[in-house]
């Protein structure tokens, strides 16, 4: 069957009422059309929701009354039986359950403030309808008019017979529910531009993914209920190159961890009245394990506990996720208002830390510890940590060659496939010892690209080679000879100005996701000023601003034009084709107000006329990406070299403790992150002449 002859979904909305029988279906269905006696066709096609497995969304709805728009509490579910199903829920969850408390409690209220989707189709089965229900969660978890989210599991299946009819049948499930509710389910373009869409733990795992995952649950279940060794502490490394699924698995798993370990090790019952029972009974008697996500910027902090709020993992400010040093300094004696790190206060079951290769190795201003991972171990029962030694950007960072080697010993073991836990091995460091093991992923999910694209992108951000820029002809349907993955597009730019009016283009398009302001974004490396903590008294504007000129021989130069100030042009940036001026990232002022630092930078419409760095956009995705490559990458002799004299980052390129120099390998690391951010395509410019003429001599190959 193609997919265009693919049943349609039958889609009833209805006040969540008890449903005796059909009878009470068909005229509360009736009363929804307006009283109007229902058809044939129409008492046919009950079948497929009494009869037939079901998917169901239960939504109530106040008005926020600062913003005057809808805030909407939903549970998602699917069953064999919505009857019965809908008289558990009323009868013996209301009596149990936090959630269907709530819903109990409007519905006594006002009978019609609880209504609810119910959601059928010919071909549903049950691991159909529990990918529907998944990706429901996952959908809706992206939605801004959704503020609790209620459900109890990932459901995301595997293989299975009508599993190639699914993306099918679920595009038009939701496109029906747009058609009738645009405020709960927005446009699906809309929804996958959003950062909790993408940080969701409701993605579909690899088959390498599960097998991590599975792993590292067996791991926690044995660790931590086993009280004789619950002092020596363990560290799982997940590694893995940009792009390769580390931040989903993460995600996934630290809700796996939260909704389901306990006391004891974690439930592993499938269905949910079972667990329902075991909680029940052992409700008073067992505790949740208290786990913790780790984050370094302020935006995936935010991103992290705005889920676990619509989740009901957390309440209020009793937040789960912080940034390293928050985390250090509760666990820790206090002096005053501050920990002391080398005093530790309690220990967390599990801590989990995205972007590990972050974590400071010496102190600064904001942190007076020697080493972070070192005073998380010191904290937690388990830690586990994605870590990418090519993602290491400040010289802060860097750890010494031999703790390194410890920690990653070269020789990697050959007969351990993607996702296996390696075996637990002592660790002997900062004089203590902890047990360590790793799991690597290589499958990359970020680029949609051919092999030959991503290795030309591998090699460029090694700064291997610039060679030549491989054809992307993408991948088509055999049968309908319709892209099933677009090309994805490398391009090189004569000028700043039109590589800009280019990724605006992008993020404008009509498919584009909120505010018709998709994600595609301007980012540079740190090779122009900034210092976000003050005006910048010399510049007209008072902006720290990217700006470049072209001279009379159409060569491209760092600042203005001599003896012209210019600065930025809010009403016109891209008007001067040989000048070009656009703010760093938050930068620019609406309301006499600068973006908040918890925001996240690439969603916001007004960053559209901004330029990235590695601070706001490493650890999240954008449709098109746009790098202008500043001086401090340069060609000389067919090679690239990295000069830190071209660089503005000081946290790149200063000496640790005054004496070494990691600023080439941090350089290159900037670059790397840059280079990788793009899901669907990739443009560049370079400031330095030779290396512009590198990458055209490469793209015309």
């Amino acid at each position: 069957m193609t997919k265009s002859a693919l049943p349609k979904p039958i889609i009833m909305h209805l006040p969540y009422q008890s449903i005796e029988n059909r009878v009470e279906i068909e005229k509360a269905l009736s009363e929804s059309c307006g009283d109007v006696p229902l058809s044939v066709v129409e008492r046919s096609t009950l079948h497929y929701l009494f009869d037939y497995p079901t998917v169901y969304v239960v939504h109530s709805e106040k008005r926020n009354k600062d913003t005057g728009c809808f805030e909407y509490t939903v549970y998602v579910g699917e069953t064999n039986n919505i009857h019965n199903r809908a008289m558990q829920h009323l009868r013996n969850d209301s009596k149990i359950r936090d959630d269907w408390k709530e819903f109990h409690k409007r519905l006594q209220k006002n009978p019609r403030s609880v209504w609810q989707y119910v959601i059928g189709n010919a071909h549903f089965n049950k691991s159909l309808t529990l990918d529907v229900e998944n990706r429901l969660m996952h959908y809706l978890l992206g939605s801004n008019s959704v503020k609790t989210l209620n459900n109890r599991r990932t459901n995301a299946q595997g293989d299975y017979y009508t599993q190639d009819e699914f993306e099918q049948i679920f595009s038009d499930i939701w496109l029906e529910l747009n058609h009738q509710d645009p405020e709960l389910f927005p446009a699906e373009e809309i929804i996958r531009d959003s950062a909790l869409f993408k940080a969701s733990p409701f993605h579909q795992l690899s088959e390498d993914q599960l097998v991590a995952e599975e792993s590292i649950m067996s791991v926690l279940s044995d660790v931590l209920s086993d009280t004789d060794n619950a002092d020596t502490s363990r560290l799982i490394f997940l590694q893995g190159a940009a792009g390769t699924g580390k931040t989903v698995l993460f995600s996934h798993l630290f809700y796996r961890i939260v909704t389901e370990m306990n006391v004891d090790g974690y439930l592993d019952e499938e269905d949910e009245d079972i667990l329902e029972n075991v909680l029940a009974q052992t409700r008073g008697k067992s505790r949740r394990r208290k786990a913790y996500i780790l984050v370094n910027h302020e935006q995936q902090v935010h991103v992290y506990n705005q889920i676990a709020i619509k989740l009901g993992l957390q309440k209020g400010n009793d937040g789960i996720a912080f940034k390293p040093s928050q985390f250090i300094n509760q666990f820790s004696e206090k002096a005053g208002n501050r920990g002391i790190p080398d005093r530790p206060r309690g220990k967390a079951d599990v801590v989990l830390v995205d972007e590990a290769h972050l974590l400071l190795t010496q102190g600064n201003q904001g942190y007076s510890g020697k080493n972070m991972l070192h005073d998380l171990l010191r904290r937690a029962k388990v830690v586990i940590a994605v870590f990418d030694p090519n993602q290491i950007l400040q010289t802060s960072q860097r750890w010494d060659e031999k703790e390194l080697r410890k920690l990653f010993p070269q020789k990697e073991r050959v007969d351990i496939r993607d996702g296996q836990l390696e075996q637990f091995m002592p660790l002997d460091m900062w004089g203590e010892r902890y047990l360590f093991s790793h799991v690597r992923l290589t499958k990359q999910f970020r680029i949609a690209a051919d092999e030959a694209t991503m290795q030309w992108i591998d090699d460029f951000a090694d700064g291997k080679s610039v060679g030549s820029i491989p054809k992307d002809l993408g991948e088509k349907d055999r049968q309908t000879g319709k892209y099933i993955r677009d090309p994805f597009e490398i391009k090189i730019f004569d000028s700043p100005v039109e590589l800009f009016k280019a990724i605006k283009e992008k993020a404008y398009l009509k498919a584009a996701g909120v505010d018709g302001c998709g994600l595609s974004r301007v980012v540079a490396t740190y090779d122009w000023k900034y210092n976000g903590n003050k005006a910048n008294d010399s510049s007209p504007d008072g902006l720290w601003n990217v700006e470049m000129y072209r001279d009379k021989q159409g060569t491209w130069h760092m600042g203005s034009a001599p003896g012209v100030q210019r600065g930025y042009d809010a009403s016109n940036p891209d008007g001067n084709p040989d000048y070009f001026c656009h703010p760093w990232n938050y930068e620019i002022k609406v309301n006499e107000k600068t973006l908040s630092s918890n925001e996240v930078w690439a969603e916001n419409p007004r960053t559209l006329n901004e330029v990235g760095s590695t601070f706001s956009i490493q650890g999240f995705d954008l449709n098109y990406v746009g790098v202008i490559i500043g001086p401090s990458v340069t060609y000389r002799n067919g090679e690239i070299v990295f000069d830190e004299k071209g660089s503005r980052n000081r946290s790149a390129v200063v000496k640790r403790n005054g004496l070494v120099s990691y600023a080439q390998s941090n350089l290159r690391n900037e670059l790397n992150v840059l280079l990788k951010r793009g899901v669907h395509g990739l443009y560049l410019f370079a400031v330095d002449p030779e290396l512009q003429n590198a990458l055209k001599k490469a793209a015309s190959k």
